[in-house]
């Protein structure tokens, strides 16, 4: 069920005549303008401003991740995190003492001067890194019907993914885009009244220029959909 505060539902029926035409006389209950009007503007909205949500996750093999909830229809952005710790103890005490007095004092063997540990620590840990990258192999496919995320990786690490998610609140669309999405809404409700009004035409003999409202709502959506198609679209998967 779509939530909508009075206020922006009120400037999207303004468009058919409120508040001279008063809520009462209006065709369609507002239960029926929010979910036959207003939902079908906000899936259009989600689709390219998706909500985001981050999920981190140890992976090794295969694996399959399901989608968190019912409003997650896709991912944004996944990444396989590799880099070593930087903690941590080794098998040797005498290491471990050493990563200690540099970690506390900045040097070792009881001196100021860590003689270049630091710097070989550094150089070590660059040679993980590239070892790890070179002999790495992640794959991520998302699955829309089965609600899953799912591949392979030959090497263990973190998996970060970015969910797109949608809503039935009219509240997450974000300000900048919300009189786009109210306009799209108009586009939709103009054009459901535009056929309602044909067939009252069709079946009473009642006039009505349903041409206007298909004109305008034509209007307001080729206004809309433009204007997002000149962004990115944001929901792709990325490796």
């Amino acid at each position: 069920m779509v939530t909508i505060n009075d206020r922006d539902y009120k400037e999207i029926i303004q468009e058919v005549g409120y508040p001279i035409v008063k809520e009462e006389d209006l065709e369609f209950s507002r239960e029926d303008i929010q979910d036959l009007f207003i939902y079908p503007a906000l899936r259009d909205y989600f689709t390219w401003f998706p909500k985001t949500e981050t999920l981190s996750v140890q992976i090794a093999g295969s694996f399959s991740i399901p989608f968190p909830d019912e409003f997650t229809f896709g991912v944004i952005d996944s990444r396989l995190n590799t880099s070593p710790s930087s903690g941590g103890s080794t098998s040797s005490p005498f290491i471990n003492e050493i990563v200690y007095s540099v970690s506390k004092s900045g040097g070792v063997y009881g001196t100021n001067n860590d003689y270049g540990f630091t710097e070989s620590r550094l150089y070590e840990r660059a040679e993980k890194l590239a070892t790890a990258d070179s002999v790495r192999a992640f794959k991520l496919k998302v699955s829309e019907a089965d609600k899953l995320a799912k591949g392979y990786t030959n090497i263990s690490g973190e998996l970060i993914i970015t969910w797109a998610k949608w809503s039935y609140n009219f509240d997450d669309v974000i300000f900048r885009r919300k009189s786009e999405v109210i306009n799209l809404a108009k586009s939709y409700m103009l054009k459901g009244f535009a056929q309602l009004r044909g067939q009252m035409t069709s079946d009473v003999g009642v006039e009505f220029d349903t041409g206007l409202f298909l004109d305008r709502a034509e209007e307001l959506k080729e206004e809309v959909k433009t204007k997002w198609k000149e962004i990115a679209k944001i929901v792709v998967i990325r490796n």
